[in-house]
């Protein structure tokens, strides 16, 4: 979402339609910064005013606030008019491309952004009930796969967030280094074994484990069991086993840092931390949240990344 403060003082936004400034006009957000050519921006997403608010507190105190929403804002506002179901005619990429269409964002997929074998192969029976929220029906059929959605205003596209992901950037507290300005890292026990279930077409069950070994052997057993009739081969199968242990182990590491702006950092991308004092020395992570925070007031221009395994 965002969320813009307006200088209102001269009663210049007193009018807002007369600005403009209607409900689901689109935002352009761009993030600025000064390199050795001088100042430029670099356009960071595109949102939908959703809301507004004045305030007036003191003679010379006026604000007006844009509530504005992204896909998932959108999503969340949009609800299913009738059942729809999709009975083992589309691939879930498919079946994610007619979902978010309802609301005017186009699934697209940008060359060399990697997909899963199971997001284009996997054909579900999927239902959505009348009156379901679009980001309550787009999470199960996410649960399908271990591909991540990703909302870029009026497009989206999906990324297979595979463990071996080469680093795109690099924090340290070194000064001379894109510094960070505060971190927390916290390290836990995931889930280590994933079972699916799916069922043959004589009826006999297809059973398929994926296992953290490491973990095992320190005698840790935490165990998710998935069943699911759709799976009806052993490739299908596994690879639903595969994407519950590969989604959970992201949750493995977290934490967050904060950091100077940085306008070319996207969700999802994978980044190297060197923290001494926590002892963190080049190790890699994923962005699995970005929250950028500016107050011209208080001359605050800065980045809080939310942090998952890599």
């Amino acid at each position: 979402a965002l969320i813009i403060v307006l200088d209102n003082s001269q009663g210049q936004y007193a009018n807002p339609v007369a600005q403009g400034l209607v409900p689901r006009s689109e935002v352009v957000l761009k993030l600025g910064y000064k390199t050795t050519e001088g100042a430029e921006a670099v356009e960071v997403g595109r949102y939908w005013i959703d809301a507004w608010h004045f305030e007036h507190r003191t003679p010379n105190v006026s604000t007006l606030t844009l509530f504005c929403l992204d896909g998932w804002g959108l999503a969340a506002k949009w609800t299913a008019r009738f059942q729809m179901r999709w009975a083992a005619t589309k691939t879930v990429w498919e079946i994610i491309q007619e979902i978010i269409c309802r609301w005017g964002i186009d699934l697209t997929q940008p060359a060399g952004v990697p997909q899963s074998s199971a997001i284009n192969n996997f054909y579900p029976d999927f239902t959505i009930p009348p009156g379901t929220p679009g980001d309550t029906a787009l999470r199960p059929v996410l649960s399908f796969v271990p591909d991540a959605l990703i909302f870029d205003g009026y497009q989206a596209w999906t990324k297979d967030l595979e463990a071996n992901e080469e680093s795109s950037y690099s924090y340290s507290t070194n000064p001379r280094d894109h510094v960070i300005l505060s971190g927390q890292y916290r390290e836990g026990s995931p889930l280590n074994r994933a079972r699916a279930i799916g069922r043959a077409a004589d009826d006999s069950p297809i059973i398929a484990e994926t296992l953290n070994f490491e973990l095992l052997e320190l005698g840790i057993d935490i165990l998710s069991t998935d069943y699911d009739p759709n799976l009806t081969t052993t490739t299908r199968t596994q690879e639903r086993a595969d994407a519950i242990l590969r989604t959970e182990s992201l949750r493995a590491k977290g934490g967050q840092i904060i950091v100077p702006t940085n306008c070319g950092q996207q969700l999802y991308d994978v980044i190297t931390l060197t923290d001494d004092r926590c002892g963190i020395s080049r190790e890699k992570y994923r962005v699995a949240a970005i929250q950028t925070t500016y107050e011209l007031a208080v001359a605050a221009y800065f980045q809080r990344l939310s942090l998952h395994a890599p």
